[in-house]
């Protein structure tokens, strides 16, 4: 180690070393930050410099010399035995001596009180009641908590939980649309505003619709079809538009050429136009559909494309450069894992990766080339959320992501802002007034040159 002046840490840096003196991986510490494992790269770097360090573990000790962190001594070292420190930071640090193998007896007796284990929990643990479709009332119930280890956040919550909803992000703002409450069908409108973590009424919709979408254009939202409390199906087009600092006027455009409900749904704009409504599938009371719609808001015109190859309902869209996915979904007989891609300038239709799960009631949101899928299943507990990265040279695959609810998640809204993903509602055995924020994109600092000359050790950076 040099004998150099030690230069003070920053509090990140300050946050960074306790945890590396706890001895965590840099993936462990990047989860616990919220960061990237390159920006914990970078944050090491600087702090080998600062400390003429040329290793985690030197770095720790110098730290503790400094006083800049503290680690719990252990029970015999009192707090005063510097002399101690190196040896507890060693123990810290350095990973245990693998275990010596089990005997075959212990084996077996190990195998054996696992397996009563998870019988006394099979019979004990409470089971929710199915869900034998998509409709059908539940109770209610409020979410349960994230993982502290995730990229998930729980915000202010609905003022009343409901699934089948329609959430779309506007300018800065989450608005929660329509949808099932424990009572029935309703039109209620709810805006949250991320800056105050809070809920406020809009506008409720004129006709209170449930299996519905919503999407922004040109500054208003526009929210389709739906199914009504009656047992029938809507062929309105009802059109929000928000006020600042009022609670928003709703408005109808033309109809659609059918009542649907269920669909999936997606804007899209080419070069030189304006963004359009795309609907895709659905149900409308007796059948599901593979109808690909068009609405222009321009000429106030629908238009009847060419279908989809599979016909479905409760399935996810989202836009990706030219191309609008939509994945998932219920054909009324088994969720679907299908991904297929549509061409709005040729109105043509192609294959994509395959979901990894079968998911029906899923919520599709789309943060730069990545398409998420958040939730779906209502025959199996899918813990993990799927995303699919559409650019690279590599091909693209699903990959998982962690819930933040250990059990069904169907029927949410699901939209995006650019950096988080907002998923709001929803069913887990019980109706939902969840809010849970995904944070999908982060602001990664680089050093300049300059900045990287001035690292005196590069150290163990793994």
């Amino acid at each position: 180690m040099s004998n150099g002046e030690i230069e003070p840490l920053s509090e990140r840096e300050l946050e960074l070393v306790q945890l590396l003196g706890q001895g965590l991986s840099n993936r462990e510490i990047a989860q616990a930050l919220f960061i990237s494992p390159n920006t914990v790269k970078v944050h090491l770097r600087n702090i080998f410099a600062k400390l003429h360090a040329s290793s985690r573990t030197e770095a720790t000790m110098v730290a503790l010399r400094q006083g800049l962190i503290e680690l719990d001594a252990p029970a015999e070292a009192s707090a005063g035995d510097s002399a101690a420190i190196p040896q507890q930071v060693e123990q810290v640090i350095q990973p245990r001596a693998p275990a010596k193998p089990l005997r075959p007896w212990q084996r077996l007796y190990l195998v054996a009180c696992v397996l009563l284990v998870a019988l006394g929990l099979w019979l004990t643990w409470p089971h929710a009641a199915e869900q034998t479709g998509p409709f059908g009332l539940q109770p209610v119930r409020s979410g349960q908590p994230p993982s502290s280890a995730s990229r998930w956040k729980a915000l202010a919550q609905l003022s009343k939980p409901r699934r089948r909803l329609a959430v779309v992000v506007q300018e800065s703002r989450v608005y929660a649309i329509g949808g099932e409450t424990p009572e029935g069908i309703t039109g209620a409108v709810e805006i949250y505003d991320p800056e105050t973590d809070d809920w406020t009424p809009g506008a409720e919709k004129p006709s209170a619709t449930a299996d519905i979408g919503a999407i922004s254009l040109g500054g208003r939202i526009y929210c389709p079809g739906g199914a009504l409390a009656d047992g029938t199906f809507s062929d309105r087009l009802e059109v929000y538009t928000p006020e600042q600092g009022g609670p928003g006027v709703w408005s109808t455009e033309t109809a659609l050429p059918v009542p649907i409900s269920a669909y999936a749904n997606a804007a899209y704009s080419s070069t030189g136009s304006d963004s359009a409504l795309y609907l895709f599938g659905g149900y409308d009371g007796t059948s599901y559909s593979n109808t690909t719609l068009k609405y222009d808001p321009g000429t106030k015109q629908w238009a009847v494309l060419r279908p989809m190859p599979t016909p479905r309902g409760f399935a996810g869209a989202g836009t990706v450069g030219d191309r609008i996915y939509v994945v998932g979904g219920y054909d009324g007989q088994a969720e679907l894992n299908i991904c297929e891609v549509y061409d709005p300038l040729l109105d043509q239709w192609n294959t994509c990766p395959s979901l990894n799960a079968p998911r029906g009631g899923i919520g599709v949101a789309v943060v730069g080339e990545t398409l998420y899928a958040i939730g779906g299943g209502w025959k199996s507990y899918l813990v993990e959320n799927e995303y699919l990265t559409l650019s690279g040279d590599t091909p693209p695959a699903w990959k998982t992501l962690p819930s933040p609810l250990l059990e069904q998640w169907t029927n949410l809204g699901v939209a995006a802002n650019g950096t988080f993903i907002y998923a709001v509602g929803g069913w887990d055995g019980e109706y939902l007034a969840v809010n849970q924020a995904y944070r999908a994109l982060f602001r990664i600092y680089l050093p300049s040159l300059e900045e990287q000359d001035k690292v005196i050790h590069q150290g163990t950076l793994e």
